[in-house]
């Protein structure tokens, strides 16, 4: 009987102190959250060959990707604390125009870049839950690839504008990729420890990614190659737990 009071009197003391905490939180606001987010992206790959040629040889069409994975962060006080996230993403460019001036087949293709994204961030909040994000992505380029709808009997290997219809990439496709961030959002509580986290992203890569053209043909085979820079924006949502410190 002693030990049922006891382990009685235990567990209603730990209940109590649980209770206060999430009730009152922690006395600085220092808090640990660990989660799962997805972001979908309107992506860009700008570069000045591409921009110069005439529409009817390749024009820039507007183009989606994605990224998911798990996100962590640290709030050192209620309203100051930095963000690091895990991302699978993918960035596309489409094109559109025609393979040549003697042939003139039209075609429509993608120039399609998956990468491993680690955004690391700055994150701070206000007390009514909204937050600012500035940071920078360090990806890993894990694979690129570049795809045309071309079927004209005109576009065989012997034609000199032969444009092959899929091939591999990754060769002409820098490594990694530096690009800035910055982002808004809010914080909205779906209970004390789970919280819900929309978010509007934005970046602009600062390396140079060299890739493809509309056409099929490596960046780095111009006369004058120009820079590819990356640019991306979307919403991002994200399910997160808290931990109070």
């Amino acid at each position: 009987m002693k030990k049922i009071i006891l382990i009685t009197f235990i567990i209603f003391s730990v209940t109590n102190l649980f209770a206060q905490k999430k009730k009152g939180g922690s006395s600085n606001g220092a808090s640990i959250s660990i989660g799962v987010m997805g972001m979908a992206k309107n992506t860009w790959l700008f570069n000045n060959n591409v921009l110069d040629a005439k529409n009817s040889e390749q024009e820039m069409e507007a183009s989606f990707g994605s990224s998911f994975g798990i996100n962590a962060s640290v709030y050192f006080t209620q309203n100051v604390g930095i963000g690091l996230d895990v991302l699978y993403a993918t960035h596309n460019q489409k094109f559109n125009g025609v393979t040549d001036d003697v042939y003139k087949t039209p075609y429509k293709s993608k120039f399609h870049i998956s990468s491993l994204d680690i955004p690391l961030y700055l994150r701070l909040s206000t007390n009514g839950g909204a937050f600012f994000e500035l940071g920078s992505y360090f990806s890993v380029i894990t694979a690129s690839k570049y795809s045309s709808d071309v079927t004209s009997i005109y576009n065989v290997p012997a034609n000199p504008f032969y444009i092959p219809p899929s091939y591999d990439a990754k060769i002409n496709t820098t490594a990694f990729n530096i690009a800035p961030l910055f982002g808004f959002g809010i914080d909205i509580n779906l209970t004390d420890f789970l919280i819900l986290t929309p978010a509007l992203r934005f970046s602009y890569g600062l390396t140079d990614l060299q890739g493809v053209d509309g056409r099929g043909t490596p960046i780095e085979n111009y006369s004058t190659p120009e820079k590819t820079h990356s640019l991306s924006g979307g919403l991002s949502l994200g399910v997160v737990y808290r931990i109070d410190l």
